[in-house]
């Protein structure tokens, strides 16, 4: 029976939540509603709309640029990788023609021409 009663006060104590909520919304709704209603008195609505998109738009390029920025450098970091990858091969390329001219160095001289 103890559950059962916290179940219901749970439900109750959702509800006064919800019914809270609703009234935060209806109050903002109606303040927007005032807001809107002061700029239209202040013959203000439709400059502050363009203003409202031009500000928008400025945050949209911003956005679009910042992605272009992170792309470019994702770019170059892989490029940058690649590079070293590169290097790196050149590297061992470079080392292994030295162990070969030294292993050359090391050897007797032989004479290729025969000796008659």
């Amino acid at each position: 029976m103890e559950n059962q009663n916290q179940g219901q006060t749970i439900n109750s104590q959702q509800m006064s939540y919800q019914q809270f909520q609703e009234q935060v919304q209806q109050q903002q709704a109606q303040e927007r509603i005032q807001a809107q209603q002061a700029l239209r008195n202040a013959g203000l609505d439709q400059r502050s709309q363009k203003v409202n998109q031009v500000v928008i738009e400025i945050q949209n390029i911003q956005h679009e640029l910042q992605l272009a920025e992170n792309q470019i450098q994702m770019q170059m970091d892989a490029q940058k990788r690649q590079i070293q990858n590169i290097l790196q091969r050149l590297q061992q390329a470079e080392q292994q023609v030295k162990s070969t001219i030294s292993a050359i160095s090391a050897e007797p001289a032989q004479s290729s021409i025969p000796i008659q």
